[in-house]
C-alpha cells in the first residue's frame, strides 16, 4: 500500500514540475529564439506572464550607427505585432528604451524610459495575435499637464517658451506610489512634471496628476491634477 502511495505522490509531482515549465515564459523563450530576426534580442523584462509576447530589442553595435526599431512581438509562432516609436530603436538598458508593464497576456502599457521619467505611454490590447486597439494614455496625460503649464508659468514668464514639460520619475522611495499600476481593468497613475528638473536658477513650474485609466472606455476618471508651486530654485 505504502508503495502504491509513494508513486502515486510521484507522477503527481511529476505531473505538476511537466505543466509548470510548459508554463515558464523562459522556456518559451528558449524553444522561440530560433525564429528572431538576426541582429534582435528579447527584453527579458518585457515577457508577457505567459511568455508568448515580448518585446524585442536591436542587439547593440556600432554606437554611430542608427538601429533598427523596437518591435512588440509574438514569440511563437513568430509575427511581428507593431514598431513602437517612430525613430531608430533601443538597445537594452539605453536611454529611451521602451519598458513594458503586462495586465494578463492581452493587455500592456509601454512607455519610453526617458532622462528623468517616462513618456509616450500607450496601452496596446491584443487579441488573436494581432493588435486590437492602442489607447493613447499619453496624449489625453499630456494636455492636462500643457495647459496649466501655459496657463499658469508662460503667461508669467513668457521668455520660458524653450523649456517645456518634463516628466519626472521619484525613484522607489517608501513616499512614493508607483507611477503606473493595474488594478484588474484599471491602471492607476501617480506623475510629476518639472520644466527644469536639472534645478538651475530659473523660474520653475510643477505640477503632479493622481488619476484612474477606464481600460474598458480608455479614457481618465477620477482626476486629481495638483498644481505646484512656480519658484526660483537655488543653485546647488
Amino acid at each position: 500500500m505504502k508503495a502504491l502511495i509513494f508513486v502515486f505522490v510521484l507522477c503527481f509531482f511529476d505531473g505538476l514540475m511537466l505543466r509548470a515549465e510548459d508554463a515558464s515564459p523562459s522556456n518559451a523563450v528558449v524553444q522561440s529564439i530560433a525564429d528572431l530576426p538576426e541582429g534582435y534580442e528579447i527584453g527579458e523584462k518585457s515577457l508577457s506572464p505567459n511568455g508568448r509576447f515580448a518585446i524585442l530589442y536591436p542587439i547593440r553595435g556600432d554606437d554611430s550607427a542608427e538601429l533598427p526599431p523596437n518591435l512588440l512581438v509574438c514569440l511563437k509562432p513568430y509575427s511581428v505585432l507593431t514598431r513602437i516609436g517612430t525613430e531608430g530603436g533601443r538597445w537594452q538598458g539605453a536611454r529611451d528604451q521602451p519598458l513594458a508593464k503586462w495586465n494578463g497576456n492581452s493587455i500592456v502599457a509601454i512607455w519610453i524610459a526617458a532622462r528623468w521619467g517616462m513618456k509616450d505611454l500607450a496601452i496596446y490590447e491584443i487579441e488573436a495575435d494581432e493588435i486590437k486597439r492602442i489607447q493613447p494614455v499619453w496624449r489625453r496625460v499630456w494636455l492636462l499637464f500643457d495647459q496649466d503649464f501655459r496657463e499658469r508659468f508662460l503667461s508669467k514668464y513668457p521668455d520660458e517658451k524653450g523649456s517645456g514639460v518634463i516628466f519626472v520619475s521619484k525613484g522607489e522611495r517608501p513616499d512614493s506610489k508607483p507611477e503606473l499600476e493595474f488594478k484588474g481593468h484599471k491602471m492607476l497613475l501617480n506623475l510629476f512634471a518639472d520644466n527644469k528638473p536639472d534645478l538651475s536658477v530659473t523660474p520653475h513650474w510643477t505640477a503632479s496628476l493622481h488619476a484612474v485609466w477606464n481600460l474598458d472606455t480608455a479614457e481618465l476618471e477620477k482626476v486629481d491634477f495638483r498644481p505646484g508651486p512656480i519658484e526660483l530654485r537655488p543653485n546647488y
